[in-house]
């Protein structure tokens, strides 16, 4: 047993948060999760004598037995004695009682602190009576570390008082394990859990395949790992449950017995639960269950193996359950892989503008709605209503404007009904926004609330929000502020998913633009928790604050950004960033690249986002994309020409959208003639003028920028303390503002 203790140890971490250090008041640590959880290695490591004036410890592993030796009450009773007291003890006993009794009296007066360290024992009844019994009639120096042979094992355990049981949650491993573990950087350790969840074994598994870039569930350690670890030990009708679950949206026994006919769900669900834990309760509620995402994904590849033929009619019932809940979502995603749309054409108008308005699910429907054929969605009014906004929130203005037109048309279904709550203008208003063209949007959302805010509440938090997000990029923060309390309350009134991101994106914007990095640490922080609590759906959340984090993170400390993290914010935000979503992850990614060394990606990024810029008409963007091309060139050659900008005629924005372009503009051209290493009252000259226009706008990291080439070329001038003040007053504002 020793010997196994000696081998499971090897190349483990011993982790403090789950070791006897970490509970020295509890009489009893217990470890229950499923196999692969590193159950085995915390009781081996606990058995670990660091002390041996002090410390005894013990240790069963049940498998060293042979399989027909059972742990019986005697037997673990004579194991535990024998490694307190050696052979001696032996000499005085005369039956199996008399071995129990002289290891209660052995344990009540033993003066060291001994370590009882169970693995894989619980099963037979007598046996954990005993053990149970020598937990209450033992003093405190004696511990126990105890890793039961079944989850459901030693039931009583879990009730008494001094235990501490460590689930799922508490033994999957964190980044920085993993990155002592394998020895890796922060980014590949973010990279292994995010593929594995922290599943000790998987971790452990993607660290020796050959193929770790591929999904988890496909590699061959993998599916060899499920199939022999977890469903052979399964029953039969245990392992084809499990199998079935997986294909469900929401695993519950209600939607079970609804796609399979039958009432057996509850049975199985409570058998998993108490012996092997391959399922647990959602966050939402007890009745619906969840399971680790890659033995899903590879309990469906086995499903869609084995059971190829009954898969769509399977589907098909998932999404049928979910529609008559009232769950459109899952209907839909359960509809996608079953390639099915047909269900489209009895869509009721009010499904599919939830769907896509207020729980803004851009991503899954983009895709659902390239599968319904083009008729279809022209004959239903909201249909077309819907992929309209779909698209223009993929930034496809053209597509979506026919679309919307045919919405028009007087054979549509359900045109009246939906022009009494204003959908198809509210889309219109909202769709010029994501074009750049702001001023018109700001005026049909304010005629939209007008007309119908007061009896579409959905929609009243969508124009609010698009008020507020336009405020931010004019940089009218106190009307940014003020339209952001309206539109709160609208979106909490309405629960309203999609306009909570837009409005926290619009509020972290503003704090960027500002350049106050810190704040908009703080409100992205708070925004996840507020979204995290009202139950946002993450997938597009997430990538959307991933595209403002990569601007924070970037100004705070680069080190902390990675090319893997910025390039998919950056093809997230090139096909579903508006112009300052897109051009804020544009700016902060060229330029990482470029002080990484990587000169030609970083123009190459800017011609891409240039090119994106001009397909689309936005030509802000184009403007933007322009001046940081003509700052990058201005440092790139040593042989210095005047830097190609855009003439001022072309600023036809709005006005302080104009004013920040002139800042960057006179901040491009001060540079440029102080690195010709003359004219430097010229340069002086253009970086007040950005210092100016900066200041207009309240846009600090512009300001300080500007302070620097002020103060090179006061110091070129002859202004020496001048200079080193305007240095160290900018070293102070970038300081309290982290930036």
């Amino acid at each position: 047993m020793w010997a196994r203790q000696c081998f499971i140890t090897q190349g483990c971490l011993d982790r403090y948060c789950l070791s006897a250090s970490a509970t020295p008041e509890s009489k009893v640590v217990l470890y229950r999760a499923p196999p692969g959880y590193g159950k085995s290695v915390q009781v081996a490591l606990a058995a670990n004598t660091r002390e041996l004036e002090l410390e005894s410890a013990v240790y069963i592993n049940t498998r060293s037995c042979p399989d027909s030796c059972d742990v019986n009450g005697s037997l673990f009773a004579a194991l535990v004695l024998y490694q307190l007291e050696g052979v001696e003890s032996w000499r005085t006993i005369k039956s199996d009682i008399d071995t129990i009794e002289v290891l209660r009296n052995a344990l009540c007066n033993a003066k060291k602190t001994i370590r009882i360290c169970l693995d894989g024992v619980g099963e037979a009844k007598h046996t954990a009576d005993l053990i149970e019994d020598l937990i209450c009639e033992t003093p405190s120096n004696v511990k126990f570390f105890i890793a039961p042979s079944r989850v459901g094992a030693l039931p009583r355990l879990s009730m008494m008082a001094g235990v501490v049981t460590y689930g799922a949650d508490e033994l999957v491993f964190t980044e920085e394990e993993v990155s002592e573990l394998s020895g890796m950087g922060g980014p590949e350790a973010s990279n292994i859990i995010k593929a594995t969840g922290g599943w000790p074994a998987l971790v452990r598994l993607m660290c020796r395949t050959p193929n770790p870039n591929l999904p988890a569930a496909t590699w061959p350690e993998t599916r060899s790992y499920f199939r022999d670890n977890l469903l052979t030990a399964l029953p039969n009708s245990t392992r084809t449950f499990l199998c079935n679950a997986a294909m469900l949206e929401v695993i519950s026994a209600e939607c079970y017995g609804y796609v399979y006919k039958t009432e057996e769900a509850d049975r199985e669900i409570t058998f998993l639960n108490e012996h092997y834990a391959l399922l647990a309760p959602t966050g939402t509620s007890a009745d619906r269950m969840d399971m680790h995402p890659v033995l899903r994904e590879y309990l469906r590849s086995l499903f869609n193996t084995t059971q190829r033929e009954r898969r769509s009619y399977v589907l098909k019932r998932v999404a049928f359950w979910h529609w008559r809940r009232g769950e459109y979502l899952h209907s839909i995603n359960a509809a996608l892989e079953a390639s099915d749309h047909r269900w489209a054409r009895v869509v009721s108008d009010s499904i599919i503008l939830d769907v896509a308005l207020r729980q803004g699910e851009i991503e899954v429907l983009r895709t659902w709605f390239g599968k319904v054929p083009a008729r279809t969605i022209k004959k239903i009014a909201a249909l077309s209503i819907g992929y309209a906004w779909i698209l223009y929130f993929s930034q496809q203005a053209r597509q979506a404007e026919e679309i919307l037109v045919s919405s028009l048309h007087p054979s549509s279904r359900g045109v009246g009904d939906l022009d009494e709550e204003g959908w198809r203008e509210l889309v219109n208003a909202i769709g010029k926004a994501t074009q750049d063209k702001l001023l018109e949007s700001q005026v049909l959302c304010q005629k939209w609330i007008d007309a119908f805010g007061d009896r579409n509440m959905v929609g009243k938090g969508a124009a609010l929000t698009c008020q507020a997000f336009i405020a931010s990029s004019g940089r009218h923060f106190e009307e940014l502020e003020r339209l952001s309390h309206r539109a709160a309350v609208a979106i909490q009134s309405s629960n309203q998913h999609y306009a909570f991101i837009w409005l926290k994106t619009a509020e972290i914007q503003g704090e960027l633009f500002k350049g106050d990095i810190a704040r908009a640490r703080s409100v992205l922080l708070q925004a996840n928790k507020t979204a995290e609590k009202i139950q946002v759906p993450k997938t597009f959340l997430n990538k959307m604050f991933g595209t403002l984090e990569l601007q924070i993170l970037h100004e705070q400390n680069h080190h902390l950004v990675t090319q893997e993290s910025a390039q998919a914010s950056f093809d997230f935000a090139l096909n579903y960033g508006v112009t300052d979503i897109l051009w804020g992850c544009t700016q902060a990614y060229s330029r990482f690249l470029y002080h990484q060394g990587f000169r030609d990606r970083a123009m190459a990024l800017l011609e891409q986002s240039r090119l994106a810029s001009c397909e689309r008409e936005l030509s802000r963007l184009n403007i933007l994309t322009k001046v940081q091309l003509a700052e990058f060139t201005l440092l790139n050659n040593e042989e210095l020409g005047p830097p190609i900008l855009p003439d001022e005629c072309e600023l036809t924005f709005l006005p302080n959208q104009n004013q920040a372009i002139q800042a960057r503009m006179a901040l491009v051209t001060s540079m440029y003639r102080l690195r010709l290493g003359k004219q430097f009252g010229v340069a002086e000259k253009y970086a007040k003028q950005a210092l100016q226009s900066a200041s207009a706008i309240s846009d600090a990291r512009t300001r300080i920028a500007a302070h620097y080439c002020q103060a090179l070329a006061a110091f070129a001038l002859g202004s020496s303390k001048s200079a080193k003040r305007m240095i160290l007053d900018a070293n102070l504002l970038s300081e309290h503002l982290n930036c």
